[in-house]
């Protein structure tokens, strides 16, 4: 057999392939990323969040089943799924963040419609999520990690207890403490995790932003634009 063969072969039966076939269909990839950021969730649960009819969402995750990718398990009448490996948890941080740095300088498609700021699962997505994630990183209370994981910087306490999170207080639980979520319309990440779930309630709390009723959507108040200048030099133009 020769080398040409053999990597011919390698080529066809490299299992990596076939895996990441499985995560490039968007519904598939959101259900990857629903599971790893909110945790398990029956089917109709899964439908909603995502948009999905039952049918197409079902076929979805019958591959995913027989990709090893997840896991069902009963609970009364219930189909619940969940990650059946935890290293997705990673993988999911590491591919938003090699995203946003092959991204970062590209100008978006004019032709694509503005998208409102919103809430992405429990933490701030949008232009409004993308700014306090800079302004945040360019004071130093957060560092990104190559990984896509997020760290606590220097100035983490002060910046933080600024805006209302009590970051030595903070446990994550199944949660990880913080790390980068790619946002999609802005091209740029936001914060996720426990750390980010935490100042989304704190800056909803204070009134510094709102959310329209019914909706994922989100907006500063006067008052919350003026604390954020104050507090990260974000200006209401920079956030949406």
């Amino acid at each position: 057999m020769t080398d040409k063969t053999i990597n011919a072969i390698e080529t066809l039966d490299d299992p990596r392939v076939a895996l990441l076939k499985e995560l490039a269909d968007p519904i598939r990839l959101r259900v990857v990323d629903r599971l790893g950021h909110a945790g398990p969730a029956t089917v109709s649960r899964l439908a909603a969040e995502l948009g999905a009819s039952l049918p197409q969402l079902s076929n979805h995750l019958r591959r995913l089943r027989d990709a090893g990718l997840v896991e069902v398990r009963r609970s009364g009448r219930q189909a619940v799924y969940e990650l059946a490996d935890p290293g997705l948890q990673q993988l999911l941080p590491l591919l938003d963040s090699i995203t946003g740095r092959v991204l970062e300088g590209t100008a978006r498609d004019a032709s694509t419609p503005q998208v409102p700021s919103r809430t992405c699962y429990d933490h701030l997505g949008g232009a409004i999520g993308v700014a306090i994630y800079r302004g945040l990183r360019d004071r130093d209370a957060v560092r990104p990690q190559a990984d896509g994981t997020v760290e606590l910087g220097p100035t983490a306490g002060e910046t933080f207890g600024a805006l209302g999170v009590d970051v030595e207080s903070l446990t994550p639980g199944r949660q990880r403490l913080a790390f980068e979520c790619l946002d999609s319309t802005e091209r740029a990440p936001h914060l996720a995790g426990a750390l980010g779930d935490a100042l989304t309630e704190a800056l909803l709390r204070r009134r510094w932003i709102k959310r329209r009723p019914g909706s994922r959507v989100i907006a500063l108040t006067p008052g919350g634009a003026e604390k954020l200048q104050a507090a990260l030099g974000i200006v209401d133009a920079a956030a949406g």
